[in-house]
């Protein structure tokens, strides 16, 4: 397959430069912004239209919807625990936590409260809450069958008393569930606040439910804490009372009982609990005596066994005793410095171990005194301590005797201090409940009211609308980049490169032609505008126009009908006439027959006689077509096309036509549909494969290349027509100076 990496113009002029087959295929999925900018820009009429019919529909749907009026008060459980006189109350607060702050969402939608916010409601707001009850709704097919039926069971008659209660009740059952239907409850994020939506049709109603809804809680709390409390004090009072008479009671035994006991024993147990008390911590005091004189009496004993002079010398603390520690040190300091130089035999080290020993035997006297001493103090603290337990004996069974005698005194004690306890308390909790009776208060309060809403919160048409035409540009916009992003078809030449490998060899901008005719004539009416510069430059990368090039025989081909084959092929055949090279287009496309279709040339033989074998190759050539090319074509459409021709009878053909003609052009039928575009493929020398811009599917262009591939057939390059020069980048779009879009 011919690649190039660069093509220059008839000036030797750089036009474009082609990437390999590798380099393209390394951008295939890139984006091209410019590219997506244009194709969100193409569609904007789509973005749009879809926007305003989201938006359309918004409005409609929103214009068949009840409006409804949203309130909404909050209530705070106060957190904070309120003390009047004491740390105890006869109701204490809540311990806020996550379960009770549901509890209490619960009681707010219970049965209970609610039948209490409707009776507010009826008394404050007459056939105001009416407004939801499902009764005074307009009834459907199904309610009214069910009132039938209701009526034909009722056959029998009742009291209009117990009709009016069972009427009563059925309405506030419906109202309960209207209210828990168009009312929210909720706590606001992690703080002790309860918010209270209403959202009715009526702003009265919505501003009343939640409102009365706060206060009928607060009420109830309330109600209940000063019931609970005046209950309590009720029944404290009457405990008061009893205990009062006990008390008096209970003391006058004990004064009864402590005059017997005092005549009888002539002193009081208190006194001797007193002296008791006393002995107990002296003896005590004595015995820690001893037992310090034991033990250290016990240690100078060991140390003096051990001989821990300088132990007992801090230990005993006497003069004459450290005197001689501090002799003995300096001894044997004085002698380690003479065993330094000399041995025990010395005269002065046998002087200095006399003195020693003398020092020693001091010290032992010194010792033995001391330790006599301690053991003198051992027997005293010894004696202390048997005298005063023998005296605390003594005073332990007198103690004994008088509490024998006492315990039916302690007894009445006890029984009188504790009917005194109980009565004091009891004394202080009527006075603190009287109090808290008349301050009690709720455990929340209201810190928003509800307000009768100045406009519907849904629906909300301004938003809605804005919504479905946010909601319609988005699916626009979606379907739009999905159209330019999903790359159906080809939009520009480095996509087209990229995926097929080979070059764009010319773009061919999009014309309103009518026919073959009017393209032809544009070339000649304006032979360097910007459609004959575009397949001029066709021409030279084809080589049609050196003077030292063999005949050549070229197929424009394409994938699917319709990519602009025989236009192209006609202004092809028209510049290389141009430049004087003799030219005859050969329409294998004999299904269509588009060329003499549109003619009507007369001819004597055609492509059809020749087929067949009627005639020879020169009389089947028609050279009155006025328009500087012959023309080899059929003069009627030829169904079995593909049955008649074949790739060595064409190439034949095509090669007898070579001796008469420079440059062959053979318009071909498109590969997918028709069977004979591969025959004809076979037999000409160069192949162009041509692409209609964002129009041929990219599926079709790569099988089209596959079938030439898997027949051994090589494409020259590809040719993209139809191009709108408002969608390919502006590098392509100038030729040698002219703009494309130029008419």
């Amino acid at each position: 397959m011919a690649m190039t990496s660069g093509m220059s113009d008839a000036f030797g002029r750089g036009i474009l430069s082609i990437p390999s087959r590798g380099a393209a295929r390394g951008d295939s999925d890139g984006v091209d912004l410019g590219d997506l900018g244009r194709g969100v820009w193409r569609g904007r009429f789509v973005i749009l239209a879809v926007a305003l019919a989201c938006g359309l529909i918004a409005a409609l749907a929103v214009n068949q919807v009840t409006p409804r009026y949203s309130s909404v008060s909050q209530v705070l459980l106060e957190s904070r625990e309120r003390r009047y006189m004491t740390d105890e109350q006869v109701v204490s607060d809540l311990k806020l936590n996550d379960q009770v702050v549901a509890s209490e969402i619960s009681i707010m939608r219970s049965n209970v409260l609610l039948e209490t916010v409707i009776q507010s409601l009826d008394e404050s707001h007459p056939g105001l809450i009416d407004a939801i009850d499902p009764a005074k709704q307009e009834p459907g097919a199904i309610d009214r069958a069910k009132s039938v039926i209701k009526s034909v069971l009722s056959l029998g008659g009742s009291d209009g008393e117990t009709v009016d209660e069972v009427s009563r009740r059925a309405r506030l059952e419906r109202l309960t569930w209207a209210i828990r239907n168009n009312v929210e409850i909720w706590r606001d994020g992690d703080a002790y606040i309860i918010s209270i939506s209403a959202k009715t049709v009526k702003p009265e109603l919505s501003a009343a439910l939640a409102g009365t809804i706060a206060e009928q809680y607060i009420a109830l709390q309330l109600q209940g804490r000063q019931q609970t409390a005046a209950q309590a004090t009720e029944w404290i009072e009457k405990r008061v009372n009893e205990l009062r008479a006990q008390v008096e009671i209970a003391e006058d035994k004990v004064e009864d009982y402590r005059a017997r006991m005092l005549v009888s024993h002539g002193t009081s147990l208190d006194i001797i609990s007193q002296r008791m008390v006393t002995l107990n911590d002296e003896l005590v005091k004595a015995r820690i005596a001893r037992v310090t004189a034991e033990a250290r009496h016990q240690e100078i004993t060991r140390l003096m066994e051990t001989g821990g002079y300088e132990a007992l010398g801090s230990m005993l603390g006497s003069d004459t005793i450290t005197e001689l520690l501090q002799r003995r040190v300096d001894i044997l300091a004085n002698d380690a410095q003479w065993a330094e130089s000399f041995g025990e035999d010395h005269p002065e080290r046998q002087k200095l171990a006399r003195q020693l020993a003398e020092v020693d035997r001091a010290l032992s006297v010194e010792f033995q005194r001391a330790a006599d001493a301690q053991r003198n103090e051992v027997e005293i603290a010894r004696v202390s301590e048997q005298t005063l337990g023998k005296d605390l004996d003594d005073i332990e069974e007198k103690y004994l005797s008088i509490s024998r005698g006492s315990i039916g005194l302690r007894e009445l004690e006890r029984e009188a201090e504790a009917a005194r306890n109980m009565y004091k308390d009891l004394l202080n909790r009527y006075a603190e409940t009287r109090t808290q009776e008349q301050f009690q208060a709720a455990d929340a309060r209201i810190v928003e009211r509800a307000t009768v809403p100045g406009s519907p919160s849904s629906p909300r048409p301004k938003l809605m609308i804005f919504l479905g035409l946010m909601v319609g540009g988005t699916l626009g916009l979606g379907y739009v980049l999905y159209q330019v992003l999903a790359r159906p078809t080809y939009r520009n030449l480095a996509d087209l490169e990229a995926e097929t490998g080979m070059p764009v060899l010319s773009v061919v901008p999009a014309r309103d032609w009518g026919c073959t005719a009017d393209a032809l004539a544009e070339v000649e009416a304006k032979p360097l505008g910007p459609v004959a510069e575009a397949v001029r430059k066709l021409r030279n990368e084809l080589s049609l126009g050196s003077e030292d090039t063999e005949p050549l025989s070229v197929a424009l081909m394409s994938a699917l009908p319709g990519e602009g084959k025989t236009t192209t092929t006609l202004l092809l055949a028209r510049l290389a006439e141009m430049a004087d090279k003799l030219v005859i287009v050969v329409d294998c496309d004999m299904r269509q027959n588009s060329i003499q279709k549109e003619y009507r040339w007369t001819m004597e033989h055609d492509f059809g006689d020749l087929i067949r074998g009627e005639c020879d190759l020169l009389d089947a050539v028609y050279t009155e077509t006025g328009r500087g090319f012959d023309v080899l074509a059929a003069r009627e459409r030829l169904p079995d096309a593909a049955d008649l021709l074949s790739s060595d009878w064409l190439r034949g053909v095509l090669d007898e036509l070579k001796d008469y003609y420079d440059v062959i052009l053979v318009n071909c039928p498109a590969m997918l549909p028709a069977a004979d575009a591969l025959a004809v493929a076979r037999a000409v020398d160069q192949r162009v494969m041509l692409v209609r811009h964002d129009d041929t599917p990219r599926p079709a262009v790569k099988r089209a290349l596959s079938m030439l591939e898997n027949n051994g057939l090589d494409t020259h390059g590809n040719v993209l027509t139809q191009v709108d020069p408002d969608t390919v980048p502006q590098a392509y779009l100038y030729e040698y100076g002219y703009d494309l879009r130029d008419a």
